[in-house]
Formats: structure tokens, sequence, C-alpha cells
């Protein structure tokens, strides 16, 4: 009985040893645990790479499309000429429909703007990328050669993914 209690007790030790460095690991040197990137919520501009801003407003128009939908809680926009990259990230219980949130996002594009082309994507990497691409773009007077080798870059991703 005496070493069933000392087996049961050293154990317990052990479960409670690693919950303790597990919780210290995962926080930051202020004591805030780190918030997960796919959960947190950037909100980017809608650039162009050309003009910079969206002066028009038809790329805040197409974010604004994007957001609408129930499904989508982050959306970012790139445009360059006539092609437009669209990516965004689907709320995580919504998840199981992603072919559908993506026909559906898709359609209601080319339907209110059907003299563009749109990458549309709601993969991470490329969701990223397009994020280092508008931070790029925020930079003064960044050569527009280096924003379009960068777009195509992203363009490629999306190609090699499908």
């Amino acid at each position: 009985m005496f070493r069933q209690e000392r087996y049961f007790k050293g154990k317990w030790l052990f479960i409670m040893f690693v919950f303790c460095l597990l919780t210290a690991c995962s926080s930051q040197g202020d004591g805030k645990t780190e918030n997960l990137a796919l959960i947190k919520r950037t909100n980017p501009e809608p650039m162009d790479i050309i003009n910079g801003m969206d002066e028009k407003g038809l790329i805040s128009k197409v974010k604004e499309t994007v957001a609408n939908e129930d499904t989508i809680y982050d959306v970012i926009v790139v445009k360059n000429g006539q092609k437009i990259i669209v990516a965004y990230k689907v709320k995580h219980l919504k998840r199981f429909n992603m072919k559908k949130i993506e026909k559906t996002v898709t359609g209601n594009l080319e339907k209110q703007f059907p003299e563009y082309d749109f990458i549309v994507s709601s993969d991470y990497k490329i969701f990223l990328e397009s994020v280092r691409l508008n931070e790029l773009l925020k930079e003064k007077n960044v050569p527009e050669k280096k924003a379009k080798k960068k777009f195509k870059e992203i363009e490629g991703l999306q190609n090699d993914l499908t």
C-alpha cells in the first residue's frame, strides 16, 4: 500500500512539473501569453502596387465585399494593374467549408468586378506574404520593379498550391 502511494505521489509531482514548465515557456518576458497569428486580426489597408494607396476606392470595395462574408474575419487586398490578390482568414469553426467559401468569394468578386482578374486564397502563407508586400508598399521610395517581383512571387505561390 505504501509503495502505491509513493508511486502516485511521484507521478503527480512529475505531471505538475511538466505543466509548470510548459506554462512558463508559453509566456513572453512581460508575462503576457503570445497571441496566435492565425487568430489575431491584422486588418491591413488595401494597396495598389503602382499608385500606392487606394485612390479610387476600388480596392476598398473589393475588401468590403469579401469582409462582408460571415465566415471571414480578416482580409488583405493588393492590386497590380488588372490583377488583384485577395487573401483572407476563415473563422475557425467554418474551416470545414473552405472550398465552398472560396468559390462563393470568387463568384461574388467576379460578378461585381468583371474587368479584373482575382487571385483568391485562404492559404495562410499567401496571407502572410501579402501582408509583407503591403508593409513594403507602405515604405517610401520602394521601386515598382521590386514590388511587382514580390507580387509575381505571391502569384506563383498560388499557382503552386493549385
